[in-house]
């Protein structure tokens, strides 16, 4: 009986064994490749409501098998992106580059007006581009990110942030916001509508063309501001300290902080320079700048000044 008993859990197990083996087996599904529209990788994080920015950030090339666009005979490869932006958002993209002259091109929805965005210096191994925009309408714009030479190939990168309509100004201070404004307003005229009393030259001052003129407007109150004019007033410069210490940590304290307020107040401009003791941006007709500057006082004692100068 055990014997039998034996034999039939033999044989159990081999049919077992065999079953197991002639089961098949299963195919794990091939891994699904889903293909990403490069066109969308600037377009992933919209603003939403509440939100104070929404950012992304894409590194890319262009390669002799992108799009081409042609002007002059000469051929541009180019990369294509959307982005969603309702009317009034404010959008910064800096574009940026190891390998060529970075451009951006901007289309709006309806395609009837395009804004243009370059780096103008000549290229040296390096090229930085920042382009501020505000949204005239809600939509989906097409930008195309390209190279200012003709035939350029290369890695770059595009950084993108999006801002509710004025939520970058309301952080700043109010007062030294409106004496900006008032600044630029003011250099539309070539500043005669803040020009006062004309300063009475020193007898050692042997400059030829020049006039001065105290400012009725002073970019920060309490500040007081001069006008320099040259070329029978064509060329005319504001000029102000507005802050001086014997501690030269304090000049710097306070440099970055105005630093900050220029860098939103004139983020469509063009930054010039950018350094410790250095800022500057420019547009096609004026340009502000900021530095730190020492000078000896009595007794032997430094002065540490922030300068600030509007033409």
């Amino acid at each position: 009986m055990k014997v039998k008993l034996l034999m039939l859990l033999c044989i159990l197990c081999c049919f077992t064994t065999i079953a197991q083996k002639k089961k098949p087996t299963k195919k794990t599904p091939p891994t699904k490749k889903i293909a990403v529209d490069s066109t969308e990788l600037l377009n992933r994080n919209q603003l939403k409501t509440g939100q104070l920015q929404a950012q992304d950030e894409i590194e890319a090339s262009l390669t002799g098998k992108d799009l081409t666009a042609s002007q002059n005979g000469e051929k541009r490869y180019y990369d294509s992106y959307k982005l969603f932006l309702h009317a009034g958002e404010e959008v910064t993209l800096e574009h940026s580059s190891d390998n060529f002259r970075v451009m951006l091109s901007l289309k709006t929805p309806s395609k009837d007006k395009q804004e243009m965005s370059y780096d103008s210096k000549p290229f040296s191994g390096g090229s930085y581009n920042k382009f501020f925009y505000v949204a005239p309408s809600t939509g989906t714009y097409t930008l195309l990110a390209t190279s200012m030479d003709a035939g350029q190939t290369g890695k770059y990168k595009i950084q993108k942030m999006i801002t509710p309509p004025n939520a970058v100004e309301a952080q700043l201070d109010p007062v030294f916001a409106k004496q900006f404004k008032t600044l630029l307003n003011a250099k539309q005229d070539n500043f005669k509508s803040i020009t006062g009393e004309k300063i009475k030259k020193d007898k050692k001052d042997k400059s030829s063309g020049q006039e001065r003129f105290k400012a009725t407007l002073e970019i920060v109150v309490g500040k007081a501001a001069l006008l320099i004019q040259e070329n029978a007033g064509q060329a005319v410069n504001y000029k102000s300290v507005i802050f001086e210490s014997e501690n030269e940590e304090d000049a710097k304290q306070y440099f970055e902080k105005i630093k900050k307020q220029l860098q939103v107040l004139a983020r469509s401009w063009t930054e010039q320079s950018n350094t410790d003791n250095n800022y500057s941006a420019s547009t096609d007709k004026e340009i502000v700048t900021m530095t730190i500057s020492s000078e000896e006082r009595k007794k032997k004692k430094m002065a540490y000044l922030v300068n600030f100068v509007f033409n």
